[in-house]
């Protein structure tokens, strides 16, 4: 007999556990509003290591590090607007001359949420930089716009008959 009560005293003594202090939930807080975001963040540099994260289609994987990126037919990135007054569509892209020699003069088409903004025929290779006003309605803050330059033909390898449209360094929104 004393051997179960003193079993049934170690089994007791065993099952105390002590739970751990609870804590109500942290107070939420919403975002002060006016402050202005980083407006760098409206911008994508193809060097920038989450350069990735913006691409929706057709620009070309580029190795760490690199300022430039190839393109395709309709490169297209999205990009968040942290406000949707007085932006511009900015981009910074080459046309490169072997290509060029191959296609001719090209036209690209620039287009903030499939709403085109601009078409500009390009008669000449080289370094070039495209800047015009986005209509406010154009764009929301609360969803990724997205950007496209289109362009009309396409540079076509010799070697493996891969085509390519131009080179892309930089595009966003700037003030």
């Amino acid at each position: 007999m004393p051997r179960i009560l003193f079993i049934l005293l170690a089994g007791a003594l065993c099952s105390c556990e002590r739970y751990p202090d609870s804590y109500p939930p942290p107070e939420q807080r919403h975002p002060v509003e006016g402050l202005n975001p980083d407006p760098s963040s409206m911008f994508i540099e193809m060097s920038s290591p989450d350069a990735s994260w913006h691409i929706v289609k057709d620009v070309e994987p580029g190795a760490t590090g690199d300022q430039w990126r190839w393109t395709k037919q309709n490169p297209s990135l999205k990009i968040l607007a942290v406000t949707t007054q007085n932006l511009k569509l900015s981009a910074d892209f080459s046309l490169w001359d072997v290509a060029f020699r191959q296609t001719g003069p090209v036209e690209l088409t620039f287009l903030v949420n499939s709403r085109t903004l601009d078409k500009i025929r390009y008669t000449t290779p080289g370094q070039k930089h495209f800047e015009k006003p986005v209509p406010p309605d154009w764009l929301t803050t609360d969803v990724e716009s997205i950007v496209s330059i289109s362009i009309d033909k396409l540079y076509t390898a010799p070697e493996d008959g891969v085509k390519f449209g131009f080179i892309l360094s930089r595009i966003g929104f700037v003030r």
